[in-house]
């Protein structure tokens, strides 16, 4: 964890110890760079780094396996924030890009932001970009993040059912596991930021006008199977979207919408865009 806030070392201990169950002497807080001096029994570490920037502190936390508890990396970066009122960066659900870290705030705020690292003695750290407005962050560009949406693995049962991942025509059936994974998306109210660019939503609709063709490419054992999926999703989309015409989707994303299929003239219930077409 990287965090903001000049006296986090003097405090930290007794929020750790909470946070864990254990005593504040079963709590070692320690120089990443000392070896000599821990204390190796301790069942919670703390390795610190100091940093430059717009972030004070690098927190290395370890603690012996405690199958019991159920608090998440984000449980803990949400108690130390608000324990001691700084900002924490913690990482993100998003191995593959690295850029991309959330920030816990001392008034309950979970959002996602771009990092940067420049080397240096002490290393400096700036957060580029935020997608809320983070006091502590004056100088970040605060807006969407739109790389995290793709990155976001949704289930797919329908069509897991019908075209197995491991089935030779998995990635020919692409179109149809993305028009059920934009079903679940409405379905959970757009997750991960209650959030999607009109732009990625003329995508989806554009692989949907694509889909029976490609059902039709499949092997013939295939095909009707493929079919009962996509309609059972087409009456998804139906209950979870509102015919206007395609007005308000023609406002969001900037296109006209004439001559196009059926889905292309209703709106999610609660468009999930920003601008014109919210």
């Amino acid at each position: 964890m990287l965090t903001t806030g000049e006296g986090v070392l003097g405090r930290i201990a007794p929020v750790l110890a909470r946070f864990f169950g254990t005593s504040v002497d079963d709590v070692d807080l320690c120089d990443a760079w000392d070896l000599e001096n821990r204390d190796w029994d301790a069942s919670v570490t703390c390795e610190y780094m100091s940093l430059g920037g717009d972030l004070r502190w690098s927190l290395a936390i370890a603690t012996d396996e405690t199958p019991h508890r159920s608090e998440s990396e984000e449980d803990l970066a949400l108690t130390v924030a608000r324990s001691l009122g700084v900002v924490v960066i913690f990482s993100s659900d998003y191995p593959d890009i690295s850029w991309i870290d959330r920030a816990a705030t001392p008034r309950g705020e979970v959002c996602y932001v771009n990092t940067d690292e420049e080397e240096g003695e002490p290393p400096r750290w700036t957060v580029a970009i935020s997608e809320i407005h983070i006091p502590e962050f004056p100088e970040a560009e605060v807006r969407r993040i739109p790389e995290i949406i793709r990155q976001l693995q949704l289930p797919t049962p329908l069509t897991d059912a019908c075209i197995p991942k491991e089935h030779a025509q998995r990635r020919v059936c692409f179109p149809l596991v993305n028009w059920e994974r934009l079903t679940v998306r409405m379905e959970r109210d757009w997750p991960p930021s209650a959030w999607y660019p009109a732009s990625m939503y003329v995508e989806d609709l554009e692989l949907r006008d694509q889909l029976e063709d490609v059902i039709a490419q499949l092997p013939a054992e295939d095909q009707q199977p493929a079919r009962e999926v996509m309609e059972q999703v087409d009456a998804k989309y139906r209950a979870l979207t509102h015919d206007d015409g395609g007005e308000n989707l023609a406002k969001a994303a900037e296109v006209p919408i004439t001559d196009r299929a059926w889905y292309w003239y209703r709106r999610p219930l609660n468009p999930p865009w920003d601008g014109p077409g919210k």
